[in-house]
């Protein structure tokens, strides 16, 4: 019996060793850096994303963060309590890149508003269910805003906008949808959300149990709703397809004002699209 045991415990260390020995260390171009964010209780740091916040990860509770209303790529940062212990915050926005920050207390941050966008990109992330990475859809979404249009009759033209879905583009399993927003007024325009719904076409009013919303994984804005040529607007979502009796609902929202612009897509629109070679 003791000799059965004995050949068991050393069967068990050898195979502890084996499983040891295949322990591999991460490569550095597999390790994110962290960026060091001191944060305050009576002062707020704001935190300004490329690209719109997807969600939020915090190491404490006392780390209090939420994105600024109407805005949706930045997210105002403050301490829940004086003096908590050094603790970390990830970030996680819709093109696929993660920020991870080292927070710590002080009474008196140095820093009151950081803006990440004057940062060197990070290195190209991968989505679930889709082939594209965030390097990729950034590339192709570039060649979607330098397209020329051609779709028509989706457009919203009220309160002195034109908001114009005009091009409709497909990459394996990725859909590019291309916007023109033009302000036509003297009173300029602030953006803020930027939602998209599949929503019933025969309804009486908007309930949220026939709103699906779809969440984008890349938005990219070049140009101004100011200028001539307008502000052009590519997002990239999952592949989707719409029922017969459905249509895709982007509702654009201003900051801090009335003058919202919707747009709408039925399936026989969609099905125009065409797909992006390269």
């Amino acid at each position: 019996m003791n000799r059965i045991l004995f050949l068991a415990a050393i069967t068990a260390m050898l195979m502890t060793r084996q499983v040891q020995a295949q322990v591999f260390n991460f490569s550095p171009d597999a390790l994110s850096p962290a960026y060091s964010l001191d944060i305050s209780w009576h002062i707020t740091t704001l935190l300004v994303f490329p690209c719109a916040i997807q969600s939020a990860d915090r190491g404490d509770r006392y780390i209090l963060a939420e994105k600024v209303k109407g805005v949706e790529n930045v997210l105002k940062v403050k301490a829940g309590e004086k003096g908590f212990q050094p603790s970390n915050l990830h970030v996680i926005t819709r093109d696929g890149k993660v920020y991870t920050f080292d927070v710590h207390y002080m009474d008196t941050p140095a820093y009151q508003t950081v803006d990440l966008r004057r940062q060197d990109p990070f290195a190209p992330v991968e989505f679930d269910g889709v082939s594209l990475n965030s390097k990729e859809l950034a590339d192709f979404s570039a060649l979607v805003s330098g397209s020329e249009p051609f779709l028509k009759g989706v457009h919203s033209n009220r309160n002195g906008l034109t908001f114009t879905m005009d091009g409709i583009f497909i990459r394996h399993d990725v859909i590019f949808l291309r916007y023109l927003l033009k302000n036509n007024t003297a009173i300029g325009y602030e953006e803020g959300a930027l939602r998209f719904f599949i929503r019933d076409k025969k309804r009486m009013k908007r309930t949220a149990e026939e709103d699906r919303e779809v969440l984008p994984l890349y938005l990219l804005r070049s140009g101004s709703p100011e200028n001539d040529n307008g502000e052009i607007i590519v997002v990239a979502f999952p592949k989707f397809t719409i029922a017969e009796n459905k249509d895709f609902v982007t509702e654009l929202m201003e900051a801090g004002g009335d003058r919202n612009a919707a747009c709408k897509l039925d399936e026989g629109k969609l099905l125009k699209a065409k797909a992006l070679l390269r």
